[in-house]
């Protein structure tokens, strides 16, 4: 494959798309990409301690209920996620406290653009 075709195949099947922040939040997207995987995966690594059968999917298939996402997009953030974390144990959360991850997490799913 050429770089432009594997480029296009990213895009098609691992692409985060756009994370809208809010007019409050002082993140850009990018930023938010980052928050979002790196939330993600910290969470899957606390849930696989007690579920090692765990997989990025189902966390984010969980976390993602009712906010209309696409198979295709659920699919993809799993893989760069479970990409990422390979090999990690420590996850920033971005000073957020426990009780506070989950939430922001959906916040940010329920931001998600296609373009």
């Amino acid at each position: 494959m050429s770089f432009l075709e594997l480029t296009q195949f990213y895009k098609e099947h691992y692409s985060t798309g756009y994370l809208n922040p809010d007019s409050n939040d002082k993140m850009t997207s990018f930023e938010r990409k980052l928050e979002l995987i790196s939330l993600i995966c910290y969470i899957t690594h606390k849930n696989k301690l007690k579920n090692p059968d765990i997989t990025y999917y189902q966390v984010i298939m969980k976390l993602s209920q009712n906010l209309g996402l696409s198979e295709d997009f659920i699919k993809g953030l799993a893989i760069v996620c479970e990409d990422l974390a390979y090999g990690c144990n420590e996850f920033p959360t971005f000073n957020l406290k426990k009780e506070e991850i989950l939430k922001e997490v959906r916040s940010i799913l329920s931001t998600y653009m296609p373009f």
